[in-house]
């Protein structure tokens, strides 16, 4: 229902990867561990037999003139495995226990003076010695009467190569028993905090990326407060935004169809009440005179802006025409525009110098200031003061436009330069966002200078 896409198989899926290193991993490390093992194993193994050898050479010592039989001799050195043993103090041998026949000594190895590398290269090559005849090697270590005492004894190697098989087949049994079950505890844990959630994300972003504007296809993130559920909930949010503004552009393209369905007979509208302002520009009056010329700047204006409203949400920004104009002379159009009168509890102040000559779009900048005075009316109610300021600093006019309103509300600063998102009632939300895209249009900036309880203000900057 989504498309065509590559389904992954279980073979190339992260469960069975994360299965199958995990049991690598675990062997890795048990190999680490077997190898000092069987080295510390054969090592034990022969001082075991060292412990035997000084048992059985007591018995001369039991014997009269140190002196035993053959057959005594024989049985020791057969409850031992040993062809030989013998005890020396210093250089001079004391007692032995031999056997009648020749021995054939292939290896010699000394317990006393062994360092851990020797013992694991001893370790290996009592392993690699798969012999089918008698391999007869001589251990020597120390005697139970002090340092200068030392017990040697001849055996046959294939015994303790023998045990070591044994031992290292136990600790492989052993190791794939341990990796396995560790291997199936990891992956049973690492699939519910890992897997999961992962292929649960992969599914819902494949959904949304079919059907972004689908609700009933938004993301429910789990409760965990780890870098899972992090990322969970920062998906969640950027759908959530992503919609919101797939449904502002839809918004946009509404209101771009509403407005060149009324575009036609508004200008007509407004070509008519042109015709009586060029018959009131006839009256010889100097009141009307006076009000004439800015009632007809003001009908130009609201023609253009019904001619430009569709370029917002379209593709191209509708280009500032650049002509030198005196700033002064446009707030006090503004002020003019807005209707307030003498005896109204409003007051406006044109705090701007005189001779400010700024280059722009004259129609544009009214459209800026316009907005955000009559923005600030509305906010006001009754009574109250606006004033617009105006001073330069190294070649940078910085605009002020201060009210005593109530101010902004918190929850609505962070998107007030957002379509959709500023609107007071019975607006668009759509006056602030288009007054930034003008003012940045000239190189400039608009920006929410301060806003509390005792008023508002807005902060513009624009090139000289």
């Amino acid at each position: 229902m989504f498309g065509k896409y590559k389904k992954i198989s279980i073979k190339e899926s992260l469960s069975a990867k994360l299965l199958l290193l995990t049991v690598v991993f675990i062997l890795i490390a048990e190999m680490l561990i077997y190898v000092p093992s069987i080295a510390t194993f054969r090592k034990d193994w022969l001082n075991e037999k060292l412990a035997e050898a000084n048992i059985a050479i007591l018995v001369i010592e039991a014997a009269p003139d140190y002196m035993v039989s053959r057959m005594l001799t024989d049985e020791l050195l057969s409850s031992t495995d040993t062809y030989s043993i013998s005890r020396k103090i210093g250089n001079e041998q004391l007692q032995q226990l031999s056997s009648t026949q020749e021995l054939d000594i292939k290896a010699r190895y000394d317990l006393r003076d062994t360092s851990f590398w020797s013992s694991l290269k001893d370790a290996f090559i009592t392993m690699s010695h798969v012999q089918e005849h008698v391999y007869l090697i001589e251990i020597t270590g120390q005697g139970r009467g002090g340092t200068n005492e030392e017990i040697s004894f001849v055996m046959n190697e294939d015994l303790l190569s023998h045990d070591m098989y044994v031992y290292s087949r136990n600790v492989g049994l052993l190791t794939i028993i341990i990796s396995l079950f560790t291997a199936m505890l990891v992956y049973y844990n690492l699939s519910n905090l890992l897997v999961r959630p992962i292929k649960k994300i992969t599914e819902n972003m494949i959904s949304f990326r079919h059907a972004p504007e689908d609700l009933t296809k938004s993301f429910i993130p789990d409760e965990r407060q780890d870098e899972i559920g992090l990322v969970m909930r920062e998906l969640a949010k950027m759908q959530d935004e992503i919609r919101k503004a797939l449904n502002q552009k839809n918004h946009l393209a509404q209101l771009g169809g509403a407005i060149s369905n009324i575009n036609h007979d508004l200008r007509n509208m407004l070509a008519s009440v042109q015709l009586v302002s060029d018959h009131l520009a006839t009256i010889d009056n100097p009141i009307v005179q006076k009000l004439a010329p800015r009632f007809v700047k003001s009908l130009d204006r609201a023609i253009r802006l019904c001619e430009n409203t569709l370029q917002y949400g379209g593709s191209t920004n509708e280009t500032p025409v650049m002509l030198p104009f005196n700033f002064h002379i446009l707030v006090d159009d503004v002020s003019t525009s807005l209707g307030l009168s003498d005896d109204s509890g409003i007051k406006f102040t044109n705090d701007v110098a005189q001779d400010i000559i700024i280059n722009g779009d004259n129609d544009l900048i009214f459209r800026v200031i316009m907005n955000i005075c009559r923005n600030a009316v509305q906010a006001i109610g009754d009574q109250g003061t606006i004033s617009v300021t105006g001073h330069t600093k190294e070649n940078i006019l910085i605009i002020d436009i201060i009210d005593d309103g109530p101010g902004i509300p918190e929850k609505i600063k962070e998107t007030l330069f957002q379509p959709f998102k500023s609107g007071s009632q019975g607006g668009a939300g759509l006056g602030l966002a288009i007054s930034r895209e003008i003012i940045e249009a000239h190189s400039g900036s608009l920006i929410l200078k301060e806003s509390s309880e005792q008023g508002s203000i807005f902060r513009i900057t624009l090139p000289l």
